[in-house]
């Protein structure tokens, strides 16, 4: 063969095709979902190379909180449960002893009154209806015990009941 020939063929075959797609360390990621949370672009840095790198754009110091605010929950209400002649109980039990509180006055009244107890069993609180993070925080602090703000509505419908401020049990023995 021709070594003239041979050379350009040989060019044609090592070189890349036209339409191949660059490198990927050139290509910026595409972003398929983005649910929030903590950056992963510093965990792939190390595998950049230094001409392909952008400046990083705006990369919080820590993830901003999700808009919690107002929580509410639907299904129940401050007030008293019913004198039953069969004690309520949550089949299983939590494991855990859990409160659930919303930012009315008796739901204040009763955690003062039972704070004492609840830090003793080592309960966990959810606040089930408050409008804003100060009426969470005023909530919390007037009582120093861990407390959540979410809606209760589905941990409310499982234990049958409809009312707070409510105490269940590590074994699923509910109580205000």
């Amino acid at each position: 063969m021709n070594p003239i020939r041979f050379i350009p063929m040989l060019a044609v075959l090592f070189a890349p095709p036209s339409w191949s797609a660059a490198p990927l360390a050139s290509r910026p990621p595409t972003v398929i979902h983005d649910a929030g949370g903590v950056p992963l672009a510093p965990y792939f840095e190390p595998f950049a190379d230094d001409a392909a790198r952008e400046p990083a754009r705006y990369i919080p110091a820590q993830p901003q909180p999700p808009q919690l605010f107002p929580v509410v929950s639907i299904r129940a209400g401050p007030g008293r449960l019913l004198q039953n002649p069969m004690p309520s109980k949550l089949p299983g039990g939590p494991g855990q002893s859990i409160f659930i509180v919303g930012d009315d006055p008796a739901s204040l009244d009763w955690l003062q009154r039972n704070a004492d107890a609840l830090r003793r069993m080592g309960a966990r609180g959810i606040v089930a209806s408050v409008g804003t993070p100060e009426g969470f925080l005023r909530l919390r602090t007037s009582v120093d015990l861990h407390m959540v703000p979410m809606s209760a509505d589905a941990l409310l419908e499982a234990a049958g009941i409809h009312v707070w401020p409510v105490l269940i049990g590590a074994d699923g023995a509910i109580s205000q």
